[in-house]
């Protein structure tokens, strides 16, 4: 395992203008990348496939899960209502009466629980919404589910994907608000890695690592073969997310993601072309790069 330490002040100033062109690159166009790679299917990371591993994993009761299948119809509101929700941070006021009346029954079967509820669509959660309250990331009303979902650009475009892919429901699951699962908790394999305060480096990542095997391991006892989306992640690759519990020291497993240049995979410190042979397993070593 080769670690490698990458000045933050050289991530800042790629990520000044808004774009990053150095670190976290992504849907490269085919002709500048050094070998053919066709655009990935996301369909076999829908997160309903992995939900019954992540939960598993997290030591979860799937009858904590809550899921809510919205028509065509209500889907098609949400987008419309989303167009001005995602530049105001508001509800649109012109779509509320129809979002309440049209939309807002299909989430009255939910229940609340005190830590609130966490949503996560097919390919996303809306991460990027307005919280009703800022000081509470969870959801603790329908109102917030609502406001979430159409201030947010992530949800629509997921919407809107399985709209033009002729999903007959968009599906949104529901679990229990966690509030460990936190970005800076978070680590995208094989990727970003950052240092702890009061921690040895090389101590934390060796833990990380020896936790990321064993979710590796459940994941690929997980797959079958013989069936054609499990077939095709193992043709396309795959990265995911675990949720690193300093307290427990323990490794959880978030979700799984798609892999690739021509994706809309971040390849956090490393760059999809000019590291394109590492990221694509042609180097010796693992890399694993840091920044502070």
């Amino acid at each position: 395992m080769k670690l490698v330490k990458i000045n933050l002040c050289d991530v800042t100033d790629d990520c000044r203008d808004g774009r990053a062109t150095r670190f976290n690159t992504c849907f490269h166009p085919a002709d500048q990348l050094p070998a053919n790679v066709s655009r990935p299917s996301e369909a076999p990371y829908s997160f309903t496939r992995w939900l019954p591993l992540i939960l598993q994993i997290r030591n979860i009761d799937p009858t904590a899960v809550q899921t809510v299948r919205l028509s065509r119809a209500q889907a098609r509101l949400l987008v419309d209502a989303s167009t001005t929700s995602i530049i105001t941070g508001e509800m649109n006021r012109a779509f509320e009466e129809d979002l309440r009346e049209d939309v807002f029954p299909a989430f009255s079967s939910l229940k609340f629980p005190p830590e609130g509820l966490f949503m996560r669509l097919t390919g996303c959660s809306p991460k990027d919404g307005r919280w009703r309250d800022p000081t509470r990331p969870s959801l603790d009303s329908t109102d917030d589910i609502i406001l979430r979902l159409t201030t947010s650009e992530r949800a629509r475009n997921d919407i809107v994907n399985s709209l033009e892919s002729g999903s007959e429901t968009v599906n949104i699951t529901f679990l229990p608000f966690d509030a460990r699962m936190d970005s800076r908790r978070e680590y995208r394999v094989p990727w970003l890695f950052d240092r702890r305060p009061g921690t040895t480096l090389k101590a934390v990542v060796d833990k990380i690592w020896a936790g990321i095997v064993v979710i590796h391991r459940h994941i690929v006892n997980d797959l079958k073969p013989d069936t054609e989306l499990d077939n095709l992640l193992l043709q396309q690759g795959f990265t995911f997310d675990v949720l690193y519990d300093e307290d427990k020291e323990a490794m959880e497993l978030v979700e799984l993601n798609v892999f690739g240049a021509r994706s809309g995979c971040g390849s956090c410190l490393f760059n999809w072309v000019n590291d394109f042979s590492q990221l694509y397993g042609e180097g010796e070593d693992v890399e694993f790069r840091v920044t502070w």
